[in-house]
């Protein structure tokens, strides 16, 4: 093999080794979650209903700040509705999961409080987000 093919070979080698790399971390980014998290919180950043608003409408000063305190109030109001029905949706969420569990086998149950498991997890996490906001 001449050095000049053999330099298109290690070429080629380098090119298809760099897509495989590349696909393998875009495929590990976006299961790990990673990559979602990112793109969301610059998509908060970028797309706040305040600053939205402000480009539609040209809002000025004041009106951006007279805005800011309204969407806290509102979002002060949606927290508490929350919290005032959280226990209603936890009761039909607690039967609904007791149907499906008379509906399993004794094999699927496990898989099925692990599944739970790991909602009710994300359900805690995002509660104490809501939290700190």
């Amino acid at each position: 093999m001449t050095s000049s093919r053999r330099a298109v070979v290690y070429l080629v080698l380098v090119f298809l080794l760099g897509g495989v790399l590349g696909s393998l971390a875009t495929y590990w980014a976006q299961t790990s979650g990673w990559v979602k998290a990112a793109s969301s919180r610059t998509r908060k950043a970028r797309h706040s209903p305040v600053d939205w608003l402000t480009r539609e409408l040209d809002l000025t000063p004041e009106q951006q700040k007279e805005l800011e305190v309204i969407l806290d109030e509102t979002g002060t109001g949606y927290r508490t509705i929350r919290e005032r029905v959280r226990p209603e949706y936890e009761q039909v969420r607690q039967a609904g999961r007791e149907k499906i569990r008379a509906l399993l086998t004794k094999e699927q149950l496990p898989k099925f409080e692990e599944l739970v498991r790991h909602i009710d997890e994300k359900h805690r996490h995002r509660r104490e987000k809501e939290k700190k906001k």
